[in-house]
């Protein structure tokens, strides 16, 4: 029975990241690591509240509200899936503060992309336009950058999810350089490192 705890606790901590470092994007995370059928992250969520699995409720909570409010409030859900009130409130509110800082922190990566740094190089980079005459393509440019980083608010929130250079590729010209891609992903990455340290707090875990 204790390697079976063992293991199963492993496993947990595997899919439910205790450190940053933890959020690997090239392992399953969540509910994924479960076979088929998958359980609702609600579900898992309360599990993990009423057996008191502490370390693993940030991640939880997270893995839970990324899919939005209609998954969070969903009335067609099984009992084992629905939230008690104090656990989605939790949710929403931590949801709520997550988006703030999503928006923020975007909107700073995506229009300020070359604020105190030195200007891009490329003459079709639209951030070269950034502080001076925008055309459209231009707008449309950071706007695209903009809308593909936040997502939307029935989505949920993308904030734990890495930045690919992969989705900038397919978009039409005017597009963002390399470099510039490249700046926009380094300072994500910060902003990762920020939301994750904020979990706790964010969804009412720091005592």
């Amino acid at each position: 029975m204790s390697n079976l705890r063992a293991r199963l606790l492993e496993t947990i901590r595997g899919a439910y990241p205790e450190t940053f470092e933890g959020l690997d994007p090239s392992k399953a995370l969540g509910e994924n690591v479960f076979d088929a059928p998958k359980p609702h992250p609600n579900a898992v969520l309360n599990f993990f509240v009423q057996q008191k699995v502490t370390s693993a409720l940030p991640m939880a909570y997270y893995m839970a509200v990324q899919r939005g409010l209609d998954s969070l409030m969903d009335t067609r859900l099984p009992s084992s899936a629905t939230l008690s009130g104090q656990t989605l409130r939790s949710a929403m509110r931590g949801l709520m503060a997550l988006r703030e800082m999503e928006l923020k922190e975007t909107h700073r990566i995506v229009f300020a992309i070359n604020t105190n740094r030195a200007v891009c190089s490329s003459t079709d980079c639209p951030s070269r336009s950034l502080r001076g005459p925008s055309d459209a393509g231009t707008v449309e440019a950071h706007q695209r950058a903009f809308d593909r980083m936040i997502g939307s608010i029935a989505g949920g929130t993308r904030i734990l999810q890495v930045l690919s250079a992969s989705e900038f590729e397919e978009d039409p010209e005017p597009k963002f350089c390399r470099v510039c891609v490249e700046k926009m992903q380094v300072a994500h990455a910060e902003v990762r490192k920020k939301a994750w340290a904020a979990l706790p707090e964010v969804f009412g875990l720091k005592t």
